[in-house]
């Protein structure tokens, strides 16, 4: 397939700015349809001939082996030889370079459960695993290409520093309800620092959804919030603010968003500094039952089934509610949104601004994947229920417009991306690497 500049049959344009849209008349809408695949046939014609998408870079892998994808390696964990202890598997890490799929290295670790996360930092692998049925949690860092462990946590793999070679872990004992927080050396493993989460209290972590998180939020049911330095460990900055009601009951609710901390409860919500926790805004949206992102210049507010609540950042004001939509991603100036249309309509993806609310314009039922590329662009997936094609392209909310850079064959379904590739699990199990690359 060439690179051209089409849809594949979605609708583009402006989308009404009423939840529920009028239905147009029947004649109408195949007068419309003929026309845009007048214009569609006219574009593919007309194009110069362009060349055929590079093929695939092929990983082997096997039906079984568990696949992870960070912005420059992929990772295919096997099976490896069994051992004697009959609790004890071993696993095989093999780790390829992006986005050429070089392999660098074969690791052999030895888990005794499923793996949840790999990371590498250097010539450091990082797996983070299932220890047991009840709930631990074990983190273990080895050599690239060796078998023996550097170091061994009982703790879950949250993120990791390169440079400044540390590891946020989290413990959870289930047996004692005990939850631990740790910063410890990527080298050696020792804690740099440890923090025990208050038995009445929450702790998450503030900062970037990608790289390392700056910060680490604590909260109690009795109103105390602290906020720690995650490299030092350091206490940062706290406070004590009235515990909204419910606390006790329904759990604790804080939301860290941008420079803010949200803290919610049935009175509402209240807007503190993160760096100084002190008092900015409150607002009267309910925050228990919903989620919280940043969007852009906006707080989207979401319930858990759908409907979106946007806030000024700076006075809480809600600028604008809509009921279809049920998540949303930043992408420059714009929010790609998803909806919910039913069944039959799938789940449409629109381009929204963030201050008004107002559609710009739709993908219709391409998917995004991914981070934003250095272009704007984000990568676009569709792929129609019961087939093994996938066509991936760029999407540009600026404009409204697509570009179809190709289509990946015999995938089952499990694709994951960089800003310069397309990762696929193809039906025999092996893995594919196509480049997205724009001629």
């Amino acid at each position: 397939m060439g690179d051209v500049l089409i849809d594949l049959g979605e609708q583009h344009g402006r989308l009404p700015d009423v939840p529920a849209p009028r239905r147009r008349p029947a004649h109408r809408f195949r007068i419309a349809l003929a026309v845009l695949t007048a214009v569609l046939l006219i574009t593919i014609t007309g194009a110069a001939p362009r060349p055929a998408p590079a093929e695939p870079i092929t990983v082997p892998a096997r039906i079984g082996d568990n696949m992870f994808v960070d912005r420059t390696r992929v990772y295919v964990v096997s099976a490896g030889p069994a051992l004697h202890d009959s609790a004890v598997n071993n696993k095989i890490v093999s780790t390829y370079a992006l986005p050429d799929g070089q392999l660098l290295s074969r690791t052999t670790v030895a888990v005794t459960g499923a793996i949840f996360s790999v990371m590498s930092v250097g010539e450091t692998i990082l797996v983070s695993y299932q220890v047991d049925t009840v709930g631990a949690e074990a983190t273990v860092a080895l050599t690239a290409g060796s078998d023996q462990a550097l170091w061994r946590v009982p703790a879950r793999l949250l993120s990791v520093s390169g440079p400044a070679g540390l590891v946020l872990l989290r413990e959870n004992s289930p047996q004692f309800g005990d939850l631990h927080w740790y910063g410890v050396d990527l080298l050696t493993g020792r804690p740099r620092w440890t923090f025990e989460q208050p038995v009445q209290g929450y702790t998450t972590y503030a900062g970037s959804d990608s790289g390392f998180p700056p910060h680490l939020v604590t909260a109690t049911t009795g109103g105390h919030i602290e906020v720690r330095d995650t490299v030092s460990g350091r206490l940062v900055t706290e406070t004590d603010v009235e515990a909204p009601p419910g606390w006790s009951r329904r759990g604790i609710t804080v939301w860290p968003v941008g420079d803010l901390l949200l803290v919610g409860g049935l009175g509402g919500v209240t807007a503190y500094a993160l760096s100084d926790l002190s008092r900015r805004w409150h607002s009267s949206v309910e925050l228990s039952g919903h989620w919280v992102q940043e969007c852009v210049t906006a707080i989207c507010v979401f319930g858990y089934q759908g409907g979106v609540e946007a806030l000024d950042p700076v006075t809480g004001r809600v600028r604008w509610t809509a009921d279809r939509w049920t998540n949303a991603e930043p992408v420059g100036r714009y929010l790609l949104v998803n909806g919910r249309e039913g069944l039959e309509a799938s789940y449409p993806l629109a381009v929204v601004e963030p201050e008004t609310g107002r559609v710009h314009g739709d993908f219709g039922m391409w998917r995004s994947t991914g981070e934003v590329r250095a272009d704007g662009t984000v990568v676009g997936l569709r792929q129609r229920i019961g087939e093994d094609l996938v066509f991936y392209a760029l999407l540009d909310p600026a404009t409204v417009s697509l570009r179809v850079l190709g289509s990946a064959t015999h995938v089952s379904g499990d694709c994951r991306s960089t800003p310069e590739v397309l990762v696929c699990r193809r039906i025999d199990a092996s893995l594919a690497i196509w480049p997205l690359t724009v001629s």
